[in-house]
């Protein structure tokens, strides 16, 4: 493993104060895919015209203002006719609200010698529920000239009719100038910027200090000045030492990347360069030369698994310690159950020494730290805190505290329990503090009213719980994990009744027919009706509040696989969720092999997504889930085939090796796979989500060593309510 050396070196002595890649002000600043921009719309009528692949702009490679692409806008604004062209804000997971004192930034470089100024399109700013006046850019632009790139300034305050309060969906561009004359230019780096923005001159020379080749993949890191003025880092790429071509720019929040290179086997040299707001560079880094080499099959798994890792290495709050999902202007939001994936990955980094052990424990220890601080209704955390002071942020305005995360979150610092247990005085510390937290939660007033063994999916701030229903947690997906810890708690105990009546059922209001006035309900003392008329699968249960348990199981053939939770219509993450700490061989209770159920899904869901067709000729690129929308998207999730490695070695390590080596020039990056991948629409996702960055990550580790099924049956508290589960064999008390 001498080849990660260096790699690994970096992340252990990586500065602390890093976030993630995300720039939410940019709107467009490279397509990652060649050919077609799929976030962009093109539309047209009359005889006007706009240059399209199905209904999508094209990417220029050859000309472009920041490397490597830019969009070409060719067209014809007829009298008699119209046309726009929209181009998406891309982010999923945060929607960048402007300020009023920002202003919209745009590249443009005219290509045809005849093109005036007003011949331009003119722009508009489209929010979820509005769209802003459509303006001329004329007075907008200072140094009009063809065949130059020239910006385009436009004050955020000159916009008419926009929302400061809603976050930006697109920016459009639109027929303005009728004319019969073909019209082309190029588009690039579509961004808001600060209005005083910093314009300290760069005049120090970059500094890169490593370039290492790992495969087609070579890792660039850099050392940044405490210089504001810096906007992006631009990257330069030779074959020969003397002509460098520019190939990317990364932005100022990140400290290293990945490029993946043409040729495997080649000599390859390196240096990158500063650039400022004004896109003005430093003088050029010191170039580095590289040869890149085949990796071992285990080495490409190290770099897989590394990457990912390295996903939560950088994205975290410095404050809290917890993983921040997006960043904020004037917030650091963080989230409970997307830091528990966290936790686990970074206890994988440790083993593997991607990053020191101490500074895991000293992040792990930030966040219990600020989990034994931060507010809580009766032990449960909300889903989202603001870092900087341990105060829930709700998602819309809905003050609810989330037992799913909070079960997440606990099970992952459980098994950082079990990781950390030397004698010295910081792990003995740790270790109590975590304990502390378990105890905390008062699990027996978190059960539907009527109830003493059925969990509520969330709790409101503060209040009446006795609300007529609640969702409840049930079946057979993380539940399963959140009712071990509540039967296992130290304090305040479910009953092991919680088990079959939790995983193997569903619950929902009863709610009875309306009976119209003067009609006489001959039911109305009886629950007979309610047996008779319900579904064979489906049973009555009276209780304080009247709600409807049904079986979860029905048995099915689909694709030759006998599934015995009937055609499985979500994510094979929920059904991974659950096994991916502990492992299926420890749940040996009487009514499934959970081994074979896995088995039989993994098996079910690939022959399904093979027939479907993903865009893919090639069997082991699975993993479909559809998101169909205005635009008609059919995307590949690149954690659920490679994660299925842990249930089938076979199938899961195909998969992996598949995505990499097939789309790992598009979907893989120092954070691992990006979050999708759409081969019927050629797009990608620009993003990354915590859940796919950590499932992959442990299902990985737990085919290679086990490590993480290792630490979690080694819970004390989980092994004596294993034992004395499995041992009685307890029947569901509602059947």
């Amino acid at each position: 493993m001498k080849i990660f050396k260096l790699l690994f070196s970096f992340i252990v002595f990586v500065p602390t104060l890093l976030v993630a890649d995300t720039y939410p002000e940019v709107i467009f600043d490279n397509s990652l895919v060649k050919g077609v921009y799929a976030k962009s719309t093109v539309n047209y009528g009359g005889k006007s015209w706009v240059e399209n692949v199905n209904h999508h702009l094209l990417v220029s490679d050859t000309l472009f203002f920041t490397p490597g692409n830019a969009l070409s806008l060719k067209y014809i604004s007829a009298e008699e006719g119209n046309w726009n062209a929209e181009i998406r804000y891309s982010r999923q997971k945060y929607h960048y609200k402007f300020d009023k004192d920002d202003f919209l930034s745009i590249r443009i470089f005219v290509k045809s010698a005849d093109t005036e100024l007003d011949d331009l399109p003119k722009l508009y700013v489209k929010q979820p529920n509005s769209t802003s006046i459509s303006f001329s850019l004329e007075k907008f632009i200072t140094d009009y000239e063809v065949n130059k790139w020239i910006q385009v300034k436009i004050p955020i305050s000159a916009i008419r009719d926009i929302n400061f309060n809603e976050p930006i969906g697109a920016i459009g561009f639109q027929q303005h100038r009728s004319s019969n004359r073909l019209q082309h230019i190029f588009i690039d780096q579509i961004e808001f910027l600060a209005k005083n923005y910093p314009q300290v001159k760069l005049s120090s020379p970059a500094i890169l200090t490593d370039a290492v080749p790992y495969d087609k993949q070579v890792h660039l890191k850099w050392q940044l000045p405490l210089t504001p003025s810096i906007h992006y880092i631009k990257i330069y790429r030779s074959e020969d030492g003397e002509n460098f071509k520019p190939i990317g720019i990364r932005p100022v929040q990140m400290q290293s990347c990945l490029d993946m290179v043409p040729i495997l086997g080649r000599k390859y040299y390196y240096k990158i360069a500063w650039v400022d707001y004004n896109y003005q560079e430093s003088p050029f880094s010191a170039v580095k030369e590289i040869t890149t080499k085949e990796l071992e099959e285990a080495q490409l798994l190290d770099l897989i698994q590394l990457a990912h890792v390295n996903y939560f290495i950088e994205n975290y709050d410095v404050n809290s310690g917890m993983y921040m999902p997006f960043r904020m202007k004037d917030k650091a939001i963080v989230s409970t159950n997307e830091t528990s994936g966290a936790i686990i990955s970074l206890l994988i980094g440790a083993e593997r020494k991607f990053i020191s052990r101490q500074a895991v424990y000293g992040r792990i220890s930030k966040i219990v730290y600020f989990l034994l601080k931060a507010q809580n209704n009766k032990g449960i955390f909300p889903s989202y805190f603001n870092g900087r002071g341990g105060v829930p942020e709700y998602r819309n305005d809905s003050p609810q505290y989330d037992v799913s995360a909070t079960s997440n979150i606990l099970e992952a610092l459980l098994i950082a329990r079990e990781y950390f247990s030397g004698d010295s005085v910081e792990e003995l510390d740790l270790r109590k503090r975590i304990t502390k937290l378990y105890e905390s939660i008062n699990w027996q007033e978190l059960t539907l009213e009527g109830t003493n063994d059925i969990l509520r999916l969330s709790l409101p701030a503060a209040g009446d719980l006795n609300i007529p229903f609640h969702p409840t947690l049930h079946g057979i997906n993380e539940s399963i994990n959140t009712y071990f810890l509540a039967m296992a708690a130290p304090k305040f105990p479910l009953p092991l009744t919680s088990y079959y009546n939790a995983v193997y059922h569903s619950y929902s209001p009863y709610e009875p027919d309306q009976i119209e006035e003067g009609e006489v309900d001959i039911y109305a003392d009886s629950l007979a009706l309610d047996t008779l008329l319900l579904p064979e699968s489906q049973k009555l249960v009276t209780l304080t509040d009247t709600f409807i348990q049904t079986s979860i199981l029905k048995d099915t053939l689909l694709y030759g696989s006998p599934l015995k939770l009937g055609e499985y219509n979500r994510s094979l993450m929920e059904l991974y969720k659950p096994f991916l700490t502990l492992s299926p061989e420890l749940v040996m209770d009487t009514v499934l092999d959970f081994k074979e159920v896995l088995n039989s899904y993994v098996h079910f869901v690939k022959r399904r997504d093979n027939e479907m067709g993903v865009g893919s000729t090639d069997s082991d690129i699975w993993g479909f889930y559809q998101h169909r929308d205005s635009i008609g998207n059919y995307r590949i999730n690149p954690s659920i085939a490679p994660s299925s490695i842990f249930v089938d070695r076979e199938i899961g390590l195909q998969a992996v090796l598949a995505l990499y080596h097939q789309y790992g020039n598009v979907l893989f990056t120092e954070y691992g796979f990006r979050s999708w991948l759409d081969l019927r629409n050629d797009d990608v996702s620009d993003e990354y989500l915590a859940v796919n960055q950590s499932t992959l990550t442990i299902a990985l580790e737990n085919y290679r060593s086990g490590l993480i099924w290792k630490l979690y049956a080694q819970i004390p508290e989980l092994k004596v309510v294993r034992e004395s589960l499995f041992a009685e064999n307890l029947e569901s008390v509602n059947e």
